[in-house]
């Protein structure tokens, strides 16, 4: 079933059953309500097709002048963009909620994998990063960063394509050797830096040309994206690691344990 067929099914199959008419709330209140949350937790997605006024009228028994009403509170939100002509299209994108969990643990898997694999380094340098990444970084125009591109195999097999930029003036701890056979977190705390945040995004991706030369799969073809930002206790960013792992390669596990009166 396609994303716009279970938003179909989700609307009109007990849609008329949703609103009370017993409530002080009026009906296109409720039905703005019941559309919103749904639209933020993400059950109708960015980019889907929201039914007509007279669609929405007649799944949940109510007027057209109610289903616009709550459609033109969902516009007013900044939840849906409504076009004559091209109807009403959901243009707020879901933000996950972020899961916590200690750095040390972080570090231990990086050591663990760093111990059954290898990295081939494809560059080290230190250049003015694009203007997209000085944004990130707060950086001038003319400030270098430590740019590392490396490929991690197992066995001779490529499983992962990182890119990596970095804020440190330190050669003698962070070089291509080092980089090359230890974890960039280890060698920040040899550093001093103390990192006091990492915010780790996943998410899939269709391998570009470069990476995918890299990774010995087809352009195009589906891979598990990993963007990785390091802060220091001033959160200030220090490092910023993209990494394209080969999913026949790689798998990510988490093992969450139960907090007391936990739910």
């Amino acid at each position: 079933m396609s994303q716009q067929d279970a938003l179909t099914s989700l609307l009109s199959a007990n849609a008329h059953k949703l609103l009370r008419n017993d409530l002080p709330t009026p009906l296109y209140h409720q039905m703005f309500s019941l559309l919103r949350d749904r639209i933020l937790s993400g059950e109708i997605a960015r980019g889907m097709r929201i039914p007509t006024e007279f669609d929405l009228a007649d799944s949940f028994g109510v007027s057209r002048i109610t289903a616009k009403r709550a459609l033109d509170e969902l516009a007013a939100e900044g939840l849906v963009e409504r076009r004559r002509g091209k109807g009403t299209h959901v243009i707020h994108r879901s933000r996950p909620k972020p899961m916590h969990s200690p750095l040390t643990g972080l570090i231990e898997t990086l050591e663990v994998m760093a111990e059954h694999t290898r990295v081939k380094m494809l560059q080290f340098r230190r250049a003015v990063p694009p203007e997209p990444i000085r944004a990130l970084f707060d950086t001038g125009p003319r400030e270098p960063l430590v740019q590392a591109i490396r490929l991690r195999l197992r066995n001779d097999t490529p499983l992962g394509y990182y890119v990596s930029w970095t804020r440190t003036d330190n050669d003698e701890v962070f070089n291509e050797a080092r980089l090359a056979n230890t974890a960039r977190l280890t060698l920040f705390k040899e550093m001093g830096i103390a990192l006091k945040q990492v915010e780790q995004v996943l998410s899939a991706v269709n391998a570009d040309a470069v990476a995918a030369l890299h990774l010995k799969v087809e352009p195009g073809t589906a891979l598990l994206a990993l963007e990785r930002r390091s802060y220091d206790a001033e959160g200030q960013l220090v490092d910023l690691l993209n990494i394209q792992y080969r999913p026949d390669q790689f798998t990510y596990q988490m093992t969450l344990d139960m907090e007391n009166g936990a739910e």
